[in-house]
């Protein structure tokens, strides 16, 4: 899923169901919807943005050179796994949306893309070095979060790194569609030790946590990102 940048609305309650699987279907058929004009929005975005590179790369560093990584909701661009690639890693970029990954793929035909649903992975348990979510949970309700932390922990190796990225703010659930098919679209914000909480008590232990303002072509919301690194879980 493309969770590259926020909603420009508040998230606020409608009355649609907020059980996992429903949501994970309509925001496939969302983002089925909207990719194409998602890729001509977001394809170039990492060229003007110097702190989420230098995040990636200090995430890079941490796994070093050929670490197996996954992009999950890694959306139509694929611009995040090329930029990860680059560092050295063997990616692959993982989407619920089959038309993201058709789009991916295009645009980077030497890589690798997969349609997936990051919180049923098809990845075999301990196989990855790590995985980033680079705003790709804002579209699960935090209930259900337990559960797909514990999916990124499950296929990560003992101390294998997770990178999450997100917006700031309080608000969750339905809002108007920003990208005009109509649709409502489920949204989550997040306060920095709220995230860090979450991961904690999910089998990870944080290593790195920031907060940055948006750069000015961006929605105007804060940017809170978390490195972390899979703990064992209590016998």
């Amino acid at each position: 899923m493309p969770e590259r940048d926020g909603p420009m609305t508040s998230p606020q309650t409608v009355p649609i169901g907020t059980g996992l699987t429903e949501i994970r279907e309509r925001t496939r058929a969302y983002y089925n919807a909207v990719g194409s004009r998602y890729f001509e929005l977001f394809k170039d975005e990492l060229a003007q943005k110097t702190d989420d590179r230098a995040l990636l790369t200090r995430f890079s560093e941490l796994l070093g050179l050929k670490a197996e990584l996954c992009d999950a909701g890694c959306g139509p661009c694929g611009h995040v796994t090329r930029f990860l690639a680059d560092q050295g890693l063997h990616v692959t970029g993982v989407d619920l949306s089959d038309r993201c990954i058709d789009l991916a793929r295009a645009a980077q035909p030497e890589l690798t893309f997969r349609v997936m649903d990051m919180a049923r992975m098809d990845f075999g348990s301990g196989s990855l070095d790590g995985l980033v979510a680079y705003y790709s949970i804002l579209y699960t309700p935090k209930a259900h979060l337990p559960t797909l932390f514990q999916e990124f922990h499950r296929v990560l190796k003992p101390r294998g790194k997770l990178l999450v990225v997100v917006e700031e703010g309080d608000g969750e659930g339905w809002i108007p569609d920003p990208m005009g098919t109509g649709e409502p679209t489920y949204w989550v914000d997040f306060r920095e030790p709220e995230l860090r909480s979450i991961l904690e008590s999910n089998g990870f232990h944080s290593l790195y946590s920031a907060v940055r303002d948006p750069y000015h072509f961006e929605i105007q919301v804060r940017r809170i990102s978390v490195i972390a690194e899979t703990i064992a879980y209590p016998v």
